[in-house]
């Protein structure tokens, strides 16, 4: 394909691109290199009204070349509709620049809810597994809020994952807290969560253990009642089924031959 020189002046930035966050440290990286080097990836960009081009992939680079004091970079044009440019967007953005996990996750889910693409048929574009596509979306599942205090703390993706199993937001809170103020890895992280289930577990067993109890107390006093009426009333019956989640107690005491419940 044909590569053309555009003036930076006449780009505008892609509104589907999905990283949102760019660090000076890596941009400053990118800078000094386009500098010397110059842009060794040409940009992909589409026409717009006038002469005006859109972004289609390299925001990085763009950026990084604006810093560098370019005032043209390498540009491949591409006539594109809107939807097919955004498609693009969003799988050359993902397979070069370096989103984080979160990004890369929440461009996968807008493959699929915007453009209708599966797990697979996003593995295929991007060269990667489904099980790495699944992995990253499942992370989503977590509150935004969280989300966002992973990436502000500097987390990994694993740590992300491991946050996965726990349902309680205030656990997950307390976690991110203690792994970032002792510098906590993968493997210490996930000892600690599985640490927090265990002794919910424990809680909720002993509390079961605690119902279980009070009802046995319950059923005996109600036994010790009907003990008395049989006493006096032979024919008097105590029947108890147990229902599963509860249990179901019968007492037919006869009464002028009839009887009651």
């Amino acid at each position: 394909m044909k590569v053309v020189q555009i003036p930076v002046s006449m780009i505008t930035a892609n509104p589907e691109q999905p990283r949102k966050i760019f660090k000076d440290s890596e941009l400053e990286e990118l800078t000094k290199s386009i500098a010397e080097y110059g842009v060794l990836q040409p940009l992909i960009v589409k026409r717009a009204e006038g002469r005006r081009f859109i972004l289609v992939a390299g925001e990085r680079r763009l950026r990084a070349a604006c810093l560098a004091g370019l005032k043209t970079v390498p540009a491949i044009v591409k006539e594109l509709q809107d939807r097919e440019a955004a498609l693009i967007a969003l799988v050359e953005n993902v397979q070069r620049e370096n989103l984080n996990f979160l990004e890369e996750a929440r461009a996968y889910k807008k493959l699929m809810e915007d453009f209708e693409l599966t797990q697979g048929e996003i593995a295929k574009r991007v060269s990667k597994q489904q099980s790495t596509i699944s992995n990253k979306i499942r992370i989503l599942s977590l509150p935004d809020d969280i989300q966002d205090a992973i990436i502000q703390n500097g987390l990994t993706e694993r740590h992300a994952r491991a946050l996965l199993k726990l349902s309680a937001q205030d656990d997950r809170k307390k976690v991110i807290e203690r792994v970032t103020a002792n510098s906590l890895n993968v493997k210490q992280t996930e000892k600690l969560i599985d640490d927090i289930l265990t002794s919910k577990e424990k809680a909720e067993r002993s509390r079961r253990k605690i119902n279980y109890i009070s009802y046995k107390i319950y059923l005996n006093t109600i036994k010790k009642a009907f003990n008395q009426v049989k006493d006096v009333e032979k024919n008097a019956k105590f029947i108890e089924n147990d229902m599963g989640e509860f249990l179901e107690v019968k007492i037919i005491i006869p009464k002028n031959d009839r009887c009651f419940t």
